[in-house]
């Protein structure tokens, strides 16, 4: 293990670095495949660090190497940082060693800056990096000199007469194409909007405004301003509000018709006056409004920095409209429908583990705060499978990973060991191509889990070429840090990366992998350590959202003994008995953290109309395990993404007002139960509120079987096997606010 240094400016120690497969990839050989925005990496590196801190004196700053987007004030020990590095000469980042060194280098600042300013005193005795997609130079406001500063905002002064005595509570939105000017999103007079600050990451700054790191922020006022100059013409509005001006590798999403984001952010708290709904001003609006090229990439990589950066400006605006509101314990709901299908599924993943760990802060300092996440939409699309103990034969067990042909995207598989798996000595991981041809072989190694680097484990796959289309890592994730004391929570676990590169590269010159079912061999030798739980394996998430055109094509497991369908010819919704592939267990990679709230999808069984009863899960709609151990996180509740299995998603607004779009997934579900939410947080009292935190406030929740269920059904339900479909809906059936066939417009 490479020990404690000084670097050469004379900081505070530089220490060992840790940095993920996926930034390896990218960033380094693989770095030909990556998007074009990461091929052409610009000068400002948005990145996120988990830090492992010791008492020390202050560090000194250096110039101009980091910066630190806005920071939850109540939030004082950062181990877990977004961060933004400098890469001073922007030349390209064509290593990781490189990206290593200007990580290290932003970091430093940033730690020196806030220990300089008292809120930071420790040096970094070890920090994991997770880089995110640049931040494009006309969006930084690289003029800062610290963290950025206080919006310039007041409270409208005429809501509390208008509100009386009701409780103000704040609904936030993460989502992309967020089109807050829309009539949805203001008061019952359609002149002041409900929105009070609005994020937008990734569009050209205003160089008057301070408030926000990178972006462009919209107040209240400001919006306000905007609807009465140009609340006409939306286009013409939003144009001169300068959110057309995205500046990253895809076009701007709010010149579309309908986005993920409107739909969303309707469902969750849109009134609409032609539906003759009076809108509640005690419910308040903090919407982000994520860039597009972190929408498109779905992998897992590229997100972390924004979406942590987000959860920190959204408490700390919340803070803001408490103080100025004049708030005891402001109530704040977050609907978050994002995710992917890979990750430890324990809570643990470095982006979940510093939401949950500010989502606990929140409820104990400043008030009750719910996390509303999808369940996921892979259940039936081959992406998870598990090997146990028994599926050893002569001391290897077999995937078979299929990687589609036309695929201009690469294709990831993650393998996770068990918790206590802690020796993998005896174990090698083998790739054979779809000629059954042997590719590589890579040996794991306990020694090397004195550093967790995947750097010091890590084989290349070529093919008749120097330059590879493959790469097979394992690492030690988050290895836990000796020098902790006994009582910090151990989080370390084993994991093995497989990487392949497009079958159809974008630059034609480039080699392509093979299409075809490739074999994934994992070998043991005698007396090595045997598995008390199953390895999971779960392939990352490929498919193109908002039709970004990005020519990605889903890989999944290719299992014979699967059967896909049943003998009447439905789509089988059962695991099969001797298949490594899992239905049960394929849950969002995102929503299995301790605070979270996870939303299943369901359609109506009976037809338009019918009881909650007869709903039934929607075909996609995701899961967690049904066995006992790891994964132990399941699906809390759900709610309408289907209207019927002849009538699939569900209505809601368009980007323009007035206009509509119909979207399909668990995202859309997840709204409804954070819409419910808010308006019961608007009324509960304290008592019933604090006891709901034990499980979310999903307790809190109206629907069936909790509810007295009105009616019989509308025709004949279909027969249920209730184990496996509270597997999937949870506990609690969340009725939509929106009737199907009752409203005019469905």
């Amino acid at each position: 293990m490479e020990t404690d240094r000084t670097d050469d400016e004379g900081t505070h120690p530089r220490l060992p670095l840790y940095l993920s497969p996926y930034e390896i990839w990218n960033f380094g050989r693989g770095k030909d495949y990556a998007f074009p925005i990461v091929r052409k990496y610009r000068k400002y590196i948005s990145a996120f660090a988990e830090l492992v801190p010791r008492p020390s004196d202050t560090a000194r700053p250096q110039p101009e190497r980091g910066f630190v987007p806005t920071l939850w004030r109540e939030y004082r020990t950062f181990r877990f940082l977004p961060f933004v590095a400098v890469n001073p000469l922007g030349d390209p980042i064509d290593s990781a060693e490189k990206l290593k060194k200007l990580l290290q280098l932003g970091l430093n600042q940033v730690v020196g800056e806030l220990s300089a300013r008292g809120l930071f005193p420790f040096i970094i005795a070890k920090s994991r990096f997770r880089v995110a997609l640049p931040v494009p130079d006309c969006a930084m406001h690289a003029e800062l000199n610290g963290p950025p500063c206080p919006p310039r905002w007041e409270p409208d002064p005429g809501l509390r007469e208008r509100i009386g005595g009701k409780r103000i509570t704040v609904v936030a939105i993460i989502d992309d194409g967020i089109p807050f000017a829309h009539r949805n999103f203001r008061d019952a007079s359609g002149r002041r909007t409900r929105v009070e600050f609005c994020w937008l990451q990734s569009v050209a700054k205003d160089k008057e405004q301070k408030s926000v790191l990178f972006g462009r922020e919209y107040t209240r006022r400001c919006i306000d301003d905007l609807v009465e100059h140009f609340g006409h013409d939306e286009d013409m509005l939003y144009q001169e509000a300068g959110v057309n001006a995205e500046l990253d590798y895809f076009a701007s999403l709010i010149k579309r018709h309908a986005t993920h984001g409107a739909h969303v952010m309707d469902l969750a708290t849109g009134y609409d006056p032609e539906r003759d709904e009076n809108p509640p001003e005690e419910i308040r609006i903090i919407a982000v409004q994520l860039p597009n090229s972190v929408t498109v990439d779905t992998s897992g990589f590229g997100k972390d920095m924004y979406m942590l950066s987000a959860f920190h400006y959204i408490f700390d605006r919340a803070d803001i409209i408490a103080e100025k509101y004049k708030v005891d314990k402001l109530r704040l709901v977050i609907n978050f429908s994002y995710g992917y299908s890979g990750g430890r599924h324990d809570g643990e993943t470095e982006l979940e583990a510093a939401i949950n760990e500010l989502v606990e802060l929140r409820r104990k300092c400043r008030g009750p705060t719910a996390l509303v996440l999808p369940s996921g939409n892979t259940f039936l699309d081959r992406m998870h499978g598990r090997i146990c103990d028994d599926d050893f034969e002569d001391g290897a067990a077999r995937l078979s990973w299929r990687i589609q042909p036309n695929d201009r995207t690469p294709s990831y598989l993650e393998l996770w060991f068990p918790a206590d798996f802690i020796d993998p000595t005896g174990y090698s991981i083998e790739l054979w191509d779809p000629w059954d041809r042997f590719w590589r072989s890579l040996a794991m190694n306990s020694a090397y889990s004195t550093s967790g680097d995947p750097e010091n484990d890590l084989a290349l796959c070529y093919h008749d070429t120097d330059h590879p289309v493959g790469q097979i890592s394992v690492d030690l994730h988050r290895a836990d840090d000796p020098s902790a004391p006994n009582t910090a929570p151990k989080t370390g676990r084993w994991r093995v990366l497989v990487i392949m590169a497009p079958t159809e590269p974008e630059n034609i010159s480039l080699p392509a992998a093979e299409s075809g079912k490739w074999t994934v061999v994992i070998k043991r030798q005698e007396g090595s350590q045997r598995l008390t739980e199953p390895i999971h394996c779960w392939v990352q998430r490929a498919q193109d959202p908002e039709s970004l055109r990005s020519g990605a094509r889903q890989s999944y497991f290719a299992d014979p003994c699967d059967l896909l369908h049943t003998r009447q010819g439905d789509f089988k919704q059962e695991d099969s008995e001797d298949a490594y592939v899992r239905r049960f267990g394929s849950l969002n990679g995102l929503a299995t953290g301790c605070t979270t709230l996870v939303v299943g999808g369901y359609r109506l069984g009976a037809g338009l109309g019918s009881p909650l009863k007869c709903a039934r899960p929607a075909l996609y709609s995701s899961a967690g395990t049904l066995e006992p151990g790891w994964p132990d996180k399941e699906v809390d509740c759900s709610s309408m993404s289907d209207r019927s299995r002849a009538l699939p998603g569900t209505i809601a607004a368009g980007v323009r007002s007035g206009s509509l779009s119909l979207v399909q997934g668990t995202s859309v579900a997840a709204p409804f139960v954070a819409r419910q939410l808010a308006r019961i947080f608007t009324t509960a009292d304290d008592h019933r509120v604090e006891a709901a935190e034990q499980d979310n406030y999903r307790s809190l929740l109206q629907g069936y079987p909790q509810d007295a269920e009105e009616g019989a059904a509308n025709g004949c339900c279909e027969e249920e096997d209730e184990e496996l479909t509270e597997a999937r809906l949870g506990k609690v059936r969340v009725r939509p606010h929106r009737q199907p066939g009752v409203d005019r417009r469905d």
